[in-house]
C-alpha cells in the first residue's frame, strides 16, 4: 500500500513540475537558449535529520550523505540522495543495535529551480544545479536494530536553496512537510502496523562534488 501511495503521488508531481518551466521562460530568454545539462555527484555531511544523534543511549552518530543530480531542462532536475548515521560513540544499548551506524534511507525526487533569468539579471547566484528551488519528493527511513528496521516514509513538499562554496563545495538547506506514514512501536518484535501523519522534512547539507557532465 505504501508503495502505491508514494509512487502514485510522485508521478503526479513529476507531470505537474515538468510544465513549469514553458509557463515560467519566454521562447527567447536567455534560459531557454542555454539549455545546461550535466550530472552533479556530491559526497557530504550537514544537519540532516535523521542521521544526526548525540544521545547517551544511543551514542553519538554523524550523518554521511552520497547524492546524485540530473538536470532535464533548464530549471529542472531530478536527484537521489543515501544517508546513514555513522556512529562515533559507544551506546548504553548496543546489543539492540546493529554495529557501525543508526538510521540509513534513502530520498529522491525532481526540482525546480525558480527566477533563474531574474536572479542573472540581478547578478545573483544562478546557473545550473544553483539558485532557489521547490521539490516535490518521495523519502524511506530505516534504523539498523535488532528489532524491526523500518521507521517511516513519506511524500513531502520542500522549498530549498544551493549554492557553490568555492570551486567544489556546496550548500544545500530546505525545509518543508508532507505526508508520512509511520511504523508502530517498530522498536518491539511483534510489529503491529503503521498509522499516517505529517512528516516535517529540514536540513543543511555541506558537500564536496563535481559535475560529471558540461
Amino acid at each position: 500500500m505504501s508503495i502505491s501511495f508514494v509512487t502514485l503521488g510522485t508521478t503526479a508531481g513529476l507531470l505537474l513540475l515538468a510544465t513549469l518551466p514553458a509557463a515560467a521562460q519566454t521562447p527567447d530568454s536567455a534560459a531557454t537558449r542555454t539549455r545546461p545539462k550535466g550530472t552533479l555527484i556530491k559526497l557530504g555531511t550537514g544537519i540532516v535529520p535523521p542521521g544526526l544523534e548525540v544521545s547517551g543511549y544511543r551514542g553519538i552518530s554523524v550523518p554521511v550523505v552520497v547524492s546524485i543530480e540530473h538536470y532535464l531542462s533548464s530549471q529542472v532536475s531530478v536527484y537521489a540522495n543515501g544517508f546513514s548515521g555513522f556512529k562515533l560513540g559507544s551506546s548504553r544499548f548496543i546489543e539492540y543495535q546493529k554495529a557501525g551506524f543508526g538510521y540509513y534511507g534513502f530520498d529522491a525526487g525532481i526540482r525546480y529551480y525558480y527566477n533563474q533569468e531574474k536572479r542573472r539579471r540581478k547578478g545573483r547566484a544562478s546557473g545550473p544545479f544553483v539558485g532557489n528551488y521547490v521539490a516535490l519528493q518521495t523519502s524511506s527511513v530505516f534504523r539498523a536494530s535488532s528489532y524491526s528496521d523500518y521507521r517511516y516514509s513519506g511524500l513531502t513538499a520542500v522549498w530549498g536553496m544551493q549554492r557553490r562554496l568555492g570551486k567544489y563545495g556546496w550548500l544545500d538547506a530546505y525545509a518543508g512537510a508532507g505526508i508520512g506514514r509511520f511504523a508502530q512501536k517498530y522498536y518491539i518484535t511483534d510489529f503491529t502496523g503503521t498509522q499516517y501523519g505529517i512528516l516535517p522534512e529540514l536540513g543543511i547539507k555541506f558537500s564536496l562534488g563535481s559535475r560529471l557532465t558540461h
